[in-house]
């Protein structure tokens, strides 16, 4: 081997490598703060139209579109709160109109990972935003900690969990898992810390006969044990249904879960032990009860799907039967049944042809096939993303993303109906049909409740990323109700 020459071949490789980490780093600076790659949520007004957040550099903004498509609130949103880049926020209706949306504040936290005070939990706050755009609380403090989550109590308030957990030392934490429930002027109702459900086993000292025997590490805890991993869904009646995971120390966790009834008093005497090993997703079942999503692995080349749980609204379990364990994706049809989403994976020879099939079939409430599996997309259709919302009438929404060249660039619809008929049409149109559109991503998507279905996305020019926020209403024909879409920001 010449090494002279394999040395002058050196230059020019740093000077490629430079170049690409320059792109990169150019990309990220523009795009990091792009409404493409923030959050964006939106919620039913009750009225016919939705509320919409959306977060940029400057702070956390909301607006109201009615059911015309008309803008209720100030020109480019209301901004809610100042924050900087990073805080996450969620998006709760109230029930009554308005909105609640709330916040981690971690603006007061050191970014010195040697000063202790960077461990510290984060304040959590939230606020309520009347129908007509007033702000009605005084940007009212829920508690600290992490791996907050919220669902609306139906009476203008909502119920609140979190991690309130306590440093223990550098990276090691005692958790605390904790409920809330907060009224519609701001007052808390579970106490001034709210309840505690469940509490890790605590952080110590590793004995000597520990490390002997081949414990590694300085500080330890016994299993099983809840390490912050949760998940609640309302139980339809102003309580809430509470779900956490706990490490047993094998190879498996184990889920379970509690219901508490709008005043915080247990429904369900004693912890139901679920067949769950781990939360994906959790969704109220309409009856005071909820399913539970938890992965599993199987032969299927595509990977992790998901098997799924269900316990009714008297803390039963019911069997896992009822539930098919190889599918990706159970949507609920909205009257008691659901529909099984399962995406088979094929090898082609293009790589911008994305090489999935996707099939859906109806279960009934009792788990019985409805009809069989049908063909929903076919391979070579470049599908990025679906969104499935149950019609009301037993039908479905389905939304989806088709990308070009890696790129988002369409979004469109068709519709299943409760007998299993898909509906296409020939010559689809897009849901935003915008002129120099090159990148349009869904970013929510959720039922109007009268068969059809409001759609929020991120759109822009450029095939990186959206720069503005869109919505759109779906009649349950398919039509376009808000013309081209609605610009939100």
């Amino acid at each position: 081997m010449d090494i002279t020459k394999q040395k002058k071949h050196w230059p020019f490789t740093c000077g490629i490598i430079a170049i690409v980490v320059i792109v990169s780093a150019v990309i990220i600076y523009l795009y990091h703060d792009a409404p493409g790659r923030l959050p964006v949520s939106a919620v039913s007004d009750e009225a016919g139209g939705i509320i919409v957040t959306w977060k940029n550099n400057s702070g956390i903004y909301a607006q109201r579109i009615d059911s015309s498509g008309q803008i209720k609130w100030q020109e480019g949103g209301m901004r809610i709160i100042d924050c900087p880049p990073g805080i996450g926020f969620d998006l709760q209706s109230d029930g009554l109109g308005g909105a609640i949306v709330t916040w981690n504040d971690s603006s007061d936290i050191p970014d010195d990972h040697d000063d202790p005070a960077y461990f510290d939990p984060v304040p959590i706050h939230a606020q309520r935003i009347s129908a007509g755009g007033k702000l009605l609380w005084s940007n009212t403090l829920v508690s600290a900690g992490r791996k907050w989550q919220v669902v609306p109590d139906g009476t203008g308030g909502a119920i609140f969990a979190w991690d309130r957990y306590r440093t223990y030392s550098r990276g090691l934490r005692d958790n605390y898992l904790c409920v809330q429930r907060i009224a519609p002027d701001g007052s808390r109702l579970w106490g001034d810390e709210g309840l505690l459900i469940v509490a890790s086993s605590p952080f110590r000292p590793v004995t000597p006969e520990e490390t002997a025997s081949g414990v590694r590490g300085t500080s330890t805890r016994s299993r099983p044990t809840y390490e912050g991993e949760h998940y609640i869904v309302t139980d339809g009646a102003g309580g809430v249904i509470v779900l956490w995971e706990e490490d047993t120390g094998e190879e498996d966790n184990q889920v379970y879960a509690s219901r508490l009834d709008n005043d915080g008093n247990y429904v369900w005497p004693d912890r139901v032990i679920t067949t769950a090993t781990q939360l994906i997703s959790a969704e109220s079942d309409g009856n005071g009860g909820v399913k539970i999503g938890t992965p599993q692995i199987t032969s299927s080349s595509v990977g992790t799907v998901k098997a799924y749980a269900h316990i009714n609204g008297d803390g039963e379990l019911q069997p896992l039967s009822a539930w098919q364990p190889d599918i990706t994706r159970a949507v609920s049809d909205g009257v008691g049944g659901s529909f099984h989403i399962r995406v088979d994976e094929r090898i082609t020879s293009s790589p911008r042809t994305l090489p999935y099939t996707y099939y859906i079939q109806k279960l009934d409430e009792s788990g019985q096939i409805v009809w069989p599996e049908k063909l929903l997309f076919t391979e070579g259709i470049n599908i990025d993303a679906v969104e499935y919302i149950a019609d009301g009438t037993g039908g479905l929404n389905i939304i989806y993303q088709s990308q070009r060249d890696s790129f988002p660039c369409s979004i469109n619809a068709l519709r299943l109906d409760a007998d299993g008929t898909i509906n296409r049409s020939e010559k689809e149109t897009p849901v935003f049909n915008l002129p120099d559109i090159k990148y349009q991503a869904i970013v929510d998507a959720f039922s109007d409740d009268s068969g059809g279905a409001y759609i929020v996305a991120v759109i822009g020019k450029s095939a990186l990323s959206g720069d503005m926020v869109y919505a759109q209403h779906l009649g349950i024909n398919g039509s376009c109700l808000w013309g081209d879409g609605v610009r939100v920001d």
